[in-house]
């Protein structure tokens, strides 16, 4: 797999924005006429939000605002928002997103009929083993035989540890059953984050964000089964972003109608000392020929 084009950038916020200071952590969903929605993390330097921005064909990508706001004192989201993952389903559109109560980051799901209003339906996965420090950064797949979840989970309440990217399965949503970690971090990498799963040809194909001492690059792992994962290596470096990046973080990756696959994620350059990531896209093709 290997990425084509230049970046496209996603305009960058204003002052005023919701987004001045950092945007990251893209999902984007593709509606039958084309239409491109996106949701993403958003920080002016106070809070994290989740934003949303639409593109009509062939158009530019327009900012809609916040979508899900902080939530109140006592709420498990109430210091913020972050990481949405957005599916359609037969009832209309659900996210899951990681919610941050000021101790522990917890997966809130909250659903919408348009995408205009959404619905909070609560945390959807008590604290385990795996993930008592934190579980964020969800990923929802659907297929014809069950949902699967995928996160990214730090196991050590106490700041130990290490992160993992973990799975839980359900038959309906309603409730989950835990895999536990699925991939972790392997000799050199610092952590492994933000995994994006899409189901080809009966294939998942995870692309995740994978930190080394020196820099953030974009990953591949390849699974025929959810619980058995084979790395292929890196997909998207920083040098591959630009010159002077030091940073490709939070992959989103989607199969387009034209068959094309199309990853969007965020990135930051070396120089940025407040973490100002901004979002960008690039098309992907497969050796495989499984996507062009």
């Amino acid at each position: 797999m290997d990425p084509t084009r230049k970046p496209e950038i996603f305009l960058s916020g204003q002052d005023d924005d919701p987004d001045a200071l950092r945007a990251w952590r893209p999902w984007v969903v593709e509606e039958p006429d084309g239409t491109l929605k996106m949701w993403y993390s958003g920080s002016d330097g106070t809070s994290s939000r989740i934003l949303f921005a639409v593109r009509s064909p062939g158009g530019a990508w327009e900012r809609r605002g916040a979508v899900v706001e902080p939530g109140f004192a006592g709420d498990d989201d109430s210091y913020g928002a972050e990481s949405p993952c957005v599916v359609k389903t037969p009832g209309g559109y659900l996210m899951i997103y990681g919610g941050f109560d000021g101790e522990v980051t917890r997966l809130i799901a909250a659903t919408s009929n348009d995408t205009g209003e959404w619905v909070s339906q609560g945390t959807i996965l008590q604290r385990g083993p795996e993930d008592a420090r934190s579980a964020t950064d969800p990923c929802l797949v659907i297929t014809a035989e069950r949902w699967w979840l995928f996160f990214t989970a730090h196991s050590d309440s106490q700041g130990g540890g290490h992160p993992s990217l973990v799975a839980a399965v359900s038959e309906t949503g309603a409730s989950w059953d835990r895999l536990g970690p699925v991939l972790e971090p392997e000799a050199g990498e610092v952590t492994i984050s933000h995994p994006c799963v899409v189901d080809i040809a009966r294939t998942f194909w995870m692309l995740y964000a994978s930190e080394d001492a020196a820099e953030t690059s974009i990953a591949l792992a390849t699974s025929s089964d959810g619980m058995s994962w084979n790395r292929r290596g890196t997909v998207l470096a920083p040098g591959d972003h630009g010159p002077g990046t030091r940073s490709v973080h939070s992959p989103c990756a989607v199969k387009l109608q034209d068959g094309s696959l199309r990853m969007w994620y965020a990135a930051i350059r070396e120089k940025d000392q407040e973490l100002g990531y901004r979002i960008s896209s690039v098309l992907l093709s497969s050796r495989e020929g499984d996507a062009k």
